[in-house]
């Protein structure tokens, strides 16, 4: 089976000390796709010309985390969120536009999956505490602290769907953020929610959005084979 080559959405960061912005990604999706068997380069896109070339470069996908999704992605105020750079959130749209179009699999990650609901024309809870939800959805604030490698809360899984086959009825995830997706984008498939409530996957053929960071949990296999299926997606 040959290597398929992953496009890894590309973030932003300032260098201070040399006055800069880097285009990269950090090294847990780079690890994940390799593991998975895939061979993993960040991408960035001006344009839907230039998305449509990754497209057609690329076997597949993953819409990595990052900043608040902006708002008027999906025709709202900004009443609780902290949007970073408009160029990534507009790459981010491209891309995954073009590789829908081209066929080609998308596996969205934590704030990846919110861009597949903003750009399907889904409004984000932009913040969750201030709704009401009882879990703890962002577990850098846990007491007692929990690591990017720990699980947080489970998640129930929705029968008939990929990520059912891989997890049952339920399994426990991480958990990274305070935005989440208000409703399941048209002709996508509910996959899992928090017992809370909250909106933790969805699914559309080749194309897979999960709330939590399966990629720092790629030693446990359940977890690691999230990616395995995007790899074997991209494959054909």
């Amino acid at each position: 089976m040959k290597k398929p080559v992953i496009a890894l959405s590309a973030r932003e960061s300032y260098i201070a000390a040399y006055d800069i912005n880097m285009l990269a990604n950090i090294d847990s999706y780079y690890d994940y796709i390799h593991l998975a068997g895939g061979i993993p380069a960040t991408v960035y896109a001006h344009d839907e010309d230039e998305a449509d070339a990754i497209a057609k470069s690329f076997d597949g996908l993953v819409l990595t985390g990052g900043a608040d999704v902006d708002p008027s992605l999906y025709q709202e105020e900004n009443t609780a969120s902290y949007p970073g750079s408009p160029l990534i959130d507009a790459s981010d749209v491209f891309l995954y536009h073009a590789f829908r179009k081209a066929g080609k699999p998308v596996l969205a990650v934590c704030r990846g999956i919110q861009v597949v609901a903003a750009a399907e024309g889904v409004h984000l809870i932009q913040d969750i505490p201030s709704e009401g939800y009882q879990l703890n959805h962002n577990q850098r604030n846990a007491n007692p602290p929990l690591s990017k490698h720990d699980f947080c809360h489970s998640c129930i899984f929705s029968k008939g769907t990929r990520l059912y086959e891989i997890f049952g009825d339920e399994y426990p995830v991480n958990s990274f953020h305070h935005q989440a997706c208000r409703d399941i984008p048209e002709g996508f498939k509910e996959a899992g929610r928090s017992p809370d409530g909250i909106i933790e996957a969805f699914e559309n053929g080749n194309v897979i959005g999960v709330q939590w960071h399966p990629e720092r949990l790629a030693h446990d296999a359940k977890h690691l084979a999230i990616a395995k299926m995007f790899i074997k997606d991209a494959n054909g």
